[in-house]
Protein backbone atom coordinates (compact mmCIF):
# COMPACT_ATOMS: atom_id res chain seq x y z
CA UNK A 1 0.00 0.00 0.00
CA UNK A 2 2.89 2.00 0.51
CA UNK A 3 3.80 2.52 -3.14
CA UNK A 4 -0.50 2.84 -3.99
CA UNK A 5 0.26 6.30 -1.58
CA UNK A 6 3.26 7.32 -3.27
CA UNK A 7 2.00 7.42 -6.57
CA UNK A 8 -1.14 9.15 -5.55
CA UNK A 9 0.67 11.46 -3.75
CA UNK A 10 2.22 11.96 -7.22
CA UNK A 11 -0.94 12.36 -9.10
CA UNK A 12 -2.21 15.17 -6.71
CA UNK A 13 1.48 17.14 -7.32
CA UNK A 14 0.81 16.56 -11.05
CA UNK A 15 -2.45 17.88 -10.99
CA UNK A 16 -0.89 21.03 -9.84
CA UNK A 17 1.50 21.69 -12.27
CA UNK A 18 -1.37 20.96 -14.92
CA UNK A 19 -3.70 23.74 -13.16
CA UNK A 20 -0.19 25.84 -13.67
CA UNK A 21 0.49 24.55 -17.06
CA UNK A 22 -3.22 26.19 -18.13
CA UNK A 23 -1.51 29.74 -18.22
CA UNK A 24 -1.40 31.10 -21.77
CA UNK A 25 2.14 31.87 -21.22
CA UNK A 26 3.40 28.35 -20.25
CA UNK A 27 5.79 26.05 -23.18
CA UNK A 28 3.48 23.23 -24.53
CA UNK A 29 6.26 20.83 -24.50
CA UNK A 30 6.56 21.56 -20.65
CA UNK A 31 3.50 21.42 -20.60
CA UNK A 32 3.33 17.96 -22.36
CA UNK A 33 5.36 16.76 -20.22
CA UNK A 34 3.36 17.82 -16.98
CA UNK A 35 0.84 15.71 -18.76
CA UNK A 36 3.06 12.84 -19.57
CA UNK A 37 4.22 12.35 -15.72
CA UNK A 38 0.62 12.46 -15.09
CA UNK A 39 -0.36 9.51 -17.01
CA UNK A 40 2.57 7.38 -16.03
CA UNK A 41 1.56 8.07 -12.31
CA UNK A 42 -1.79 7.04 -13.27
CA UNK A 43 -0.22 3.93 -14.76
CA UNK A 44 1.68 2.71 -12.48
CA UNK A 45 -1.30 2.18 -10.00
CA UNK A 46 -3.06 0.49 -12.71
CA UNK A 47 -5.04 3.09 -13.97
CA UNK A 48 -5.03 2.81 -17.53
CA UNK A 49 -8.32 4.40 -18.24
CA UNK A 50 -7.38 7.87 -16.81
CA UNK A 51 -3.96 7.56 -18.29
CA UNK A 52 -4.83 7.49 -22.00
CA UNK A 53 -6.50 11.01 -21.49
CA UNK A 54 -2.98 12.36 -19.70
CA UNK A 55 -1.09 10.95 -22.25
CA UNK A 56 -3.01 12.13 -25.24
CA UNK A 57 -2.76 15.51 -24.16
CA UNK A 58 0.66 15.22 -24.07
CA UNK A 59 0.56 13.89 -27.67
CA UNK A 60 -1.92 17.12 -28.57
CA UNK A 61 0.81 19.66 -26.77
CA UNK A 62 4.02 17.72 -28.70
CA UNK A 63 3.19 15.35 -31.49
CA UNK A 64 6.72 14.72 -32.56
CA UNK A 65 7.57 13.49 -28.98
CA UNK A 66 7.43 9.31 -29.95
CA UNK A 67 7.54 8.57 -25.70
CA UNK A 68 4.49 9.69 -25.33
CA UNK A 69 3.24 8.14 -28.29
CA UNK A 70 4.42 4.63 -27.02
CA UNK A 71 3.04 5.72 -23.66
CA UNK A 72 -0.26 5.75 -25.44
CA UNK A 73 -0.06 2.78 -27.01
CA UNK A 74 0.75 1.24 -23.72
CA UNK A 75 -1.69 1.84 -21.36
CA UNK A 76 -4.19 0.81 -24.36
CA UNK A 77 -2.75 -1.81 -25.01
CA UNK A 78 -2.91 -3.02 -20.78
CA UNK A 79 -6.80 -1.92 -21.60
CA UNK A 80 -6.83 -4.77 -24.17
CA UNK A 81 -7.58 -1.62 -26.99
CA UNK A 82 -5.18 -3.30 -29.09
CA UNK A 83 -5.79 -2.32 -32.25
CA UNK A 84 -5.58 1.41 -30.84
CA UNK A 85 -2.43 0.57 -29.46
CA UNK A 86 -1.01 -0.44 -32.42
CA UNK A 87 -1.65 3.06 -33.95
CA UNK A 88 -0.24 4.44 -31.32
CA UNK A 89 2.93 2.17 -31.59
CA UNK A 90 3.47 2.67 -35.09
CA UNK A 91 3.42 6.08 -35.12
CA UNK A 92 6.25 6.55 -32.58
CA UNK A 93 8.19 4.36 -34.89
CA UNK A 94 7.29 6.38 -37.89
CA UNK A 95 8.65 9.49 -35.80
CA UNK A 96 11.80 7.54 -34.63
CA UNK A 97 12.19 3.99 -36.83
CA UNK A 98 15.08 3.77 -33.79
CA UNK A 99 12.56 3.27 -30.87
CA UNK A 100 13.11 -0.39 -30.50
CA UNK A 101 11.60 -0.52 -26.90
CA UNK A 102 8.65 0.81 -28.85
CA UNK A 103 8.95 -2.01 -31.87
CA UNK A 104 8.79 -4.26 -28.73
CA UNK A 105 5.60 -2.94 -27.58
CA UNK A 106 4.63 -3.30 -31.09
CA UNK A 107 5.63 -6.43 -31.22
CA UNK A 108 3.40 -7.42 -27.86
CA UNK A 109 0.55 -6.06 -29.36
CA UNK A 110 0.35 -8.22 -32.15
CA UNK A 111 1.41 -10.80 -30.04
CA UNK A 112 -2.19 -10.47 -28.04
CA UNK A 113 -4.04 -10.23 -31.20
CA UNK A 114 -2.99 -13.29 -32.60
CA UNK A 115 -0.91 -12.44 -35.30
CA UNK A 116 1.84 -14.00 -35.07
CA UNK A 117 3.44 -13.00 -38.38
CA UNK A 118 3.67 -9.50 -37.89
CA UNK A 119 4.99 -10.06 -34.04
CA UNK A 120 7.67 -12.10 -35.55
CA UNK A 121 8.99 -9.43 -37.57
CA UNK A 122 8.98 -6.99 -35.53
CA UNK A 123 10.87 -9.09 -33.37
CA UNK A 124 13.47 -9.61 -35.84
CA UNK A 125 14.03 -6.18 -36.11
CA UNK A 126 14.23 -5.57 -32.10
CA UNK A 127 17.00 -8.33 -31.57
CA UNK A 128 18.90 -6.81 -34.63
CA UNK A 129 19.78 -3.70 -32.66
CA UNK A 130 22.57 -4.49 -30.67
CA UNK A 131 21.72 -0.82 -28.11
CA UNK A 132 18.60 -2.48 -27.32
CA UNK A 133 19.17 -2.58 -23.21
CA UNK A 134 16.35 -5.32 -22.68
CA UNK A 135 16.38 -7.85 -25.48
CA UNK A 136 15.37 -10.60 -22.89
CA UNK A 137 11.47 -8.60 -23.43
CA UNK A 138 12.30 -10.00 -27.11
CA UNK A 139 12.91 -13.02 -26.01
CA UNK A 140 10.36 -13.76 -23.71
CA UNK A 141 7.80 -12.31 -26.67
CA UNK A 142 9.75 -15.10 -28.85
CA UNK A 143 8.92 -17.46 -26.74
CA UNK A 144 5.31 -16.61 -26.36
CA UNK A 145 5.47 -16.91 -30.57
CA UNK A 146 6.92 -20.66 -30.16
CA UNK A 147 4.35 -21.44 -27.12
CA UNK A 148 1.06 -20.65 -29.74
CA UNK A 149 2.73 -22.63 -32.10
CA UNK A 150 3.08 -25.73 -30.21
CA UNK A 151 7.12 -25.62 -30.34
CA UNK A 152 7.27 -26.17 -26.65
CA UNK A 153 11.25 -27.16 -26.90
CA UNK A 154 11.83 -23.97 -28.98
CA UNK A 155 9.66 -21.57 -25.90
CA UNK A 156 11.67 -23.19 -23.35
CA UNK A 157 15.02 -22.15 -24.43
CA UNK A 158 13.64 -18.85 -25.11
CA UNK A 159 12.85 -18.31 -21.76
CA UNK A 160 15.90 -19.12 -20.51
CA UNK A 161 17.52 -16.77 -23.18
CA UNK A 162 15.57 -13.96 -21.10
CA UNK A 163 16.43 -15.43 -17.82
CA UNK A 164 20.04 -15.30 -18.71
CA UNK A 165 19.93 -11.74 -19.14
CA UNK A 166 17.84 -11.17 -16.16
CA UNK A 167 17.37 -13.47 -13.37
CA UNK A 168 14.98 -11.48 -11.87
CA UNK A 169 12.64 -12.08 -14.63
CA UNK A 170 9.58 -13.12 -12.76
CA UNK A 171 7.37 -13.42 -15.76
CA UNK A 172 9.74 -15.32 -17.58
CA UNK A 173 10.43 -17.94 -14.69
CA UNK A 174 6.81 -18.28 -14.24
CA UNK A 175 6.13 -18.79 -17.53
CA UNK A 176 8.91 -21.81 -18.27
CA UNK A 177 7.29 -22.93 -14.94
CA UNK A 178 4.13 -24.02 -16.56
CA UNK A 179 5.75 -25.46 -19.79
CA UNK A 180 8.05 -27.62 -17.58
CA UNK A 181 4.70 -28.78 -15.99
CA UNK A 182 3.51 -29.59 -19.10
CA UNK A 183 6.22 -31.70 -19.71
CA UNK A 184 5.96 -33.64 -16.55
CA UNK A 185 9.35 -32.10 -14.76
CA UNK A 186 8.14 -31.38 -11.97
CA UNK A 187 10.83 -30.47 -9.91
CA UNK A 188 12.25 -28.12 -12.65
CA UNK A 189 8.58 -26.89 -12.52
CA UNK A 190 8.73 -26.50 -8.78
CA UNK A 191 12.33 -24.44 -8.63
CA UNK A 192 10.88 -22.06 -11.09
CA UNK A 193 7.54 -20.89 -9.42
CA UNK A 194 9.28 -20.76 -6.09
CA UNK A 195 11.33 -18.28 -7.60
CA UNK A 196 8.86 -16.60 -8.86
CA UNK A 197 6.75 -16.19 -5.66
CA UNK A 198 10.09 -14.97 -3.90
CA UNK A 199 10.49 -12.53 -6.57
CA UNK A 200 6.92 -11.04 -5.98
CA UNK A 201 5.77 -12.92 -2.92
CA UNK A 202 2.37 -10.60 -3.49
CA UNK A 203 1.11 -12.23 -6.85
CA UNK A 204 -1.37 -15.21 -6.17
CA UNK A 205 -1.46 -16.67 -9.36
CA UNK A 206 2.43 -17.91 -8.59
CA UNK A 207 1.32 -19.30 -5.21
CA UNK A 208 -1.17 -21.41 -7.07
CA UNK A 209 0.96 -22.30 -9.88
CA UNK A 210 3.34 -23.63 -6.54
CA UNK A 211 0.74 -25.30 -5.28
CA UNK A 212 -0.20 -27.21 -8.54
CA UNK A 213 3.17 -28.22 -8.92
CA UNK A 214 3.43 -29.76 -5.30
CA UNK A 215 -0.01 -31.69 -5.82
CA UNK A 216 1.42 -33.19 -9.02
CA UNK A 217 4.96 -34.42 -7.08
CA UNK A 218 2.77 -35.66 -4.33
CA UNK A 219 3.26 -33.54 -1.44
CA UNK A 220 -0.25 -32.50 0.11
CA UNK A 221 1.65 -30.43 2.90
CA UNK A 222 3.23 -28.02 0.75
CA UNK A 223 0.85 -28.12 -1.79
CA UNK A 224 -1.68 -27.08 1.09
CA UNK A 225 0.86 -24.19 2.57
CA UNK A 226 0.67 -22.94 -1.12
CA UNK A 227 -3.13 -22.70 -1.48
CA UNK A 228 -3.28 -20.87 1.86
CA UNK A 229 -0.98 -18.03 0.88
CA UNK A 230 -3.23 -17.78 -2.25
CA UNK A 231 -6.15 -17.06 0.14
CA UNK A 232 -4.12 -14.63 2.33
CA UNK A 233 -2.89 -12.69 -1.42
CA UNK A 234 -6.56 -13.02 -3.05
CA UNK A 235 -10.19 -13.66 -1.45
CA UNK A 236 -12.11 -13.90 -4.58
CA UNK A 237 -10.96 -14.33 -8.48
CA UNK A 238 -9.91 -17.77 -10.17
CA UNK A 239 -6.85 -18.30 -8.05
CA UNK A 240 -8.60 -18.21 -5.03
CA UNK A 241 -11.86 -19.74 -6.10
CA UNK A 242 -8.85 -22.92 -7.67
CA UNK A 243 -6.95 -22.90 -3.71
CA UNK A 244 -10.42 -23.40 -2.13
CA UNK A 245 -11.30 -26.59 -4.28
CA UNK A 246 -7.62 -27.69 -4.15
CA UNK A 247 -7.80 -27.66 -0.21
CA UNK A 248 -10.95 -29.41 0.05
CA UNK A 249 -9.39 -32.57 -0.85
CA UNK A 250 -6.10 -31.66 0.61
CA UNK A 251 -4.45 -33.83 4.02
CA UNK A 252 -4.18 -31.09 6.92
Amino acid sequence: MKTVRVCLGMILVVLLLVGCASKPDVDPRRAAETHYQLGMAYFRVGNFQEAVPEYAKAVELDPAEPIYRDAMGTALMYGNRLDMAIVQFEEALRLDPKFTESRNNLASAYLLKGDLARARAQLDEVLKDPFYATPQFAYYNLAKIYEREGKIDEAIWEYRRALNIDRDYVDAHNSLGILYLHQGKVDLAIERFTEAARLDPRVAVYQRNLGVAYVQAGDGQKARRAFERVLELERDGPSAEYARRMLKDLPR
